[in-house]
């Protein structure tokens, strides 16, 4: 297994480029992620670019099963466990899954009824080796056989008999609506019962212990139970219900309690007699592959999502590819399906259910695939990869990289992520920690944080460890690539700093859907007003003065630059109060309560109602970092809930920050505060912040009248608090205090110092 991996690394290396022509047209292929994703599976995630201009982008999703793996089941979930009913794929893995039977990866299935008996397949459906449902019309199929084989056909033909001494008699359908004359074998997937109307018989069986359900063989079964005119009967799990209308409800009458009775099935594929143990169907075009050819002529012309399952030629690895539409990734036609699958190594294919319905699931991720329904849909039905092992080990006995190929330009970063498995591959850690890094000169070295710095020259391997206690350390690697004229740009455009928070500039670089970080050490930096900010040899831009200037990084042939806006600290606590021009501060409340301002006092008559509310909006930057925004407030209403919203610079939507429940005393001053770091975090992209909104909503215990709110303005606060810092400005106190309105902002002058407040 080791040489196997080591050979694929090797490939890697030696092969310049991965490409692939779909439907005539080229496309370059980026293996975004790749791990073992349980025992005998490997799991891709793969983005795959039109290389003419770019666009036409296709993601997509490869899970790829080695069933002689002796810890590998397949599987298939009903939605529920029953025809009728849906279920996401992700709630059906976990519902099913124990600590030794793990249902680890899988894909959606069959096409279903989104109308009437929702969630029922349309094609044949066999679970654990026992028919769910023989359908009329023939579709195209595909699953495994008792050996686990794959089976992947254009054609079925069932045939169910119950045989007496001296004739038989057909079984016409299994878990099918009973017509005249008909016999119907209804089974636990049918549901807790028949459904079946009171006009005939019907004999509950049960299997004779040397006998397993299975879909082409004889078998001998008990009548536990007999009713004649009711209908309906209960079906318990792992037995059945012969059910006979008509003429054949004559035969079932002559059977009692305690008879045995012989069934006879058989189910040909393409006219080969088979066991099927897992089967779902398809759709009714050709086989997107088959015999290793792709199908030209008969296929589903339309660019939507799809879901895909394959075999290799000697049916021993089954393929299971979803790839994503109708968003960024555009989706397919079922030929460049049937490309993409036979790309990969599959000989033969079929189309499953797609659009909406596509999804991988690998546990424990979750859904991996962006499905176009934008959350998973619930489905009728879904195949899985299982893993049945000894036992529930939780230690980790192996360590594989989250992503095997790296691609970095010089001085990128990478930070691995690395996924731990049991001695029988189940994958039991997503995060593996303590992993330690190493790596040949040439190649990089290792920062003191433990991440990998590519400042060398040529591609190659980074070595991961992880140590065991009283053992030898785990062990894999990686490939390293280095990139040349990789699209390498600082994170913003702009920034604001002020003396209390410098700022290092962080300069990214995205391959292959994945984002790394570049030293800023490796660039040349430059500050054109360096009386605003200078700018050290590690990218760290620190506040000299107050203005704007613009800083340069360069590395070879890349150069990229930020604007960078000094504003005064913050400290103590500032306060703009310019009420004297109320229509900057809309107000609106709930009906008939007809708000206005009264200097810095809103006035308002309270009506009741619905969710009565008032709220105070002011779109206005926050041109300072501060570490506190409180707003002042007293009202005689009775208050519920006080929600503001801030928006950080680095996004579209405000925050609504709920910053009290449950009302505050009636008639005195109360501080709402919003401490910054909590509420944005630490990063600087977060400014300047934008004030939006103050919105009140009042509890109905408040009496009917005119009613007031106190607003006293928005307040900053920074760090140091010391009364030295704190200049006097409050409502109807502005004496000896400048206020100056600039570009940038509100500025108040206070004993010859600087304050900068809400800009305008």
């Amino acid at each position: 297994m080791k040489r196997s991996f080591l050979l694929f690394f090797i490939v890697l290396l030696c092969r310049s480029s991965w490409a692939i022509s779909l439907n005539g047209v080229d496309y370059s292929i980026d293996t975004i992620v790749q791990y073992p994703a349980g025992p005998g599976a490997t799991y891709y995630q793969l983005r795959m670019q039109r290389t003419s201009d770019r666009t036409g982008r296709l993601d997509c999703y490869l899970l790829a099963v080695d069933t002689r793996n002796p810890y590998v089941g397949v599987e298939q979930i009903l939605g529920k466990d029953q025809l009728v009913g849906t279920e996401r794929p992700s709630a059906m893995a976990t519902r099913k899954s124990t600590g030794t039977h793990i249902y680890y990866a899988g894909v959606n299935g069959d096409f279903f009824a989104t109308t009437g008996d929702v969630g029922r397949p349309v094609g044949l459906t066999v679970v654990n080796n026992e028919y769910a449902y023989t359908p009329t019309a023939n579709r195209r199929l595909g699953g495994v056989d008792e050996n686990m084989h794959a089976v992947i056909g254009t054609s079925m033909k069932y045939s169910g008999k119950l045989v007496l001494p001296d004739t038989t008699y057909t079984i016409q359908h299994v878990n099918y609506t009973r017509a005249a004359d008909e016999l119907v074998l209804y089974n636990q997937y049918n549901g807790s019962t028949t459904g079946t109307n009171m006009y005939g018989t019907e004999l509950h069986i049960r299997l004779l212990p040397d006998y397993q359900w299975h879909t082409s063989g004889t078998l001998k079964a008990l009548v536990i139970d007999k009713q004649t005119g009711v209908g309906n009967m209960a079906i318990h799990k792992g037995e059945a219900v012969l059910s006979g209308h008509g003429t054949m409800q004559q035969v079932l009458n002559d059977f009692a309690v305690g008879d045995t009775l012989t069934l006879r099935f058989s189910l040909k594929v393409d006219g080969s007699k088979v066991n099927m143990a897992q089967c779902i169907g398809g759709d009714t075009y050709a086989l997107i592959v088959n015999n290793g050819q792709v199908e030209q002529s008969d296929f589903w012309n339309e660019l939507h999502p799809r879901t895909a399952f394959g075999c290799s030629e000697d049916k021993s690895t089954l393929y299971f590819l979803v790839v994503d539409g109708r968003e960024a990734s555009v989706g397919c036609t079922t030929k460049v399906l049937g490309e993409i699958i036979r790309y990969y190594g599959a000989y033969t294919a079929v189309n499953w259910d797609g659009g909406g319905s596509s999804c991988m699931y690998i546990s424990p991720f979750g859904p991996l695939n962006d499905g176009s329904d934008g959350v998973e849909r619930a489905v009728g039905n879904a195949m899985f990869a299982v893993a049945n092992v000894p036992d529930d080990d939780r230690t980790i006995a192996s360590i594989a990289p989250y992503q095997p190929i790296c691609k970095l330009p010089r001085y990128g970063i990478a930070e691995p992520k690395f996924l731990g498995y049991n001695r029988y591959g189940v994958l039991i850690d997503t995060c593996v920690q303590g992993v330690q890094l190493s790596c040949d000169a040439s190649l990089g070295e290792i920062l003191p944080d433990g991440r990998f710095l590519a400042s060398g020259t040529q591609d190659g391997l980074l070595h991961a460890s992880l140590p065991v206690e009283g053992a030898s350390p785990l062990t894999c690697d990686l490939v390293i690539r280095l990139l040349t004229g990789a699209p390498v740009a600082f994170c913003l455009d702009s920034v604001l700093v002020d003396a209390a928070h410098p700022y290092t500039v962080q300069i990214q670089c995205t391959s292959a859907g994945h984002t790394y970080d570049l030293l800023p050490a490796a660039l040349t930096w430059t500050s054109e007003d360096e009386s605003v900010a200078v700018v050290d040899d590690t990218g760290l831009i620190s506040a000299v003065g107050e203005g704007y200037t613009r800083v340069l990084g360069a590395v070879d042939e890349f150069i990229d630059s930020i604007t960078v806006h000094v504003v005064p600290r913050v400290r103590g606590h500032l306060c703009w109060n310019d009420m004297t021009d109320p229509e900057a501060w809309v107000l609106s409340a709930s009906d008939n309560f007809k708000p206005a301002w009264e200097n810095t006092d809103v006035s308002f008559n309270y009506a009741g109602g619905r969710g009565p509310f008032l709220r105070i909006d002011h779109t206005v930057p926050i041109m300072a970092i501060p570490d506190t925004i409180r707003i002042p407030v007293r009202t005689d209403a009775v208050l519920k809930k006080l929600t503001v919203g801030i928006r950080p610079n680095n996004d579209k939507q405000e925050r609504n920050i709920v910053c009290f429940e449950n009302g505050l005393p009636l008639n005195e001053d109360a501080n709402i505060d919003v401490l910054v770091t909590q509420v944005f975090g630490t990063d600087m992209a977060v400014y300047p912040l934008h004030f939006e909104y103050l919105w009140f909503l009042f509890d109905q215990a408040t009496t009917k009248q005119q009613h007031t709110i106190a607003f006293q303005g928005v307040w900053l606060f920074g760090e140091p608090q010391e009364e030295d810092d704190l200049p006097s400005v409050s409502a109807g106190n502005n004496q000896g205090v400048s206020k100056i309105i600039t570009p940038d902002g509100v500025r108040i002058i206070k004993d010859g110092k600087s304050y900068t407040l809400l800009g305008l």
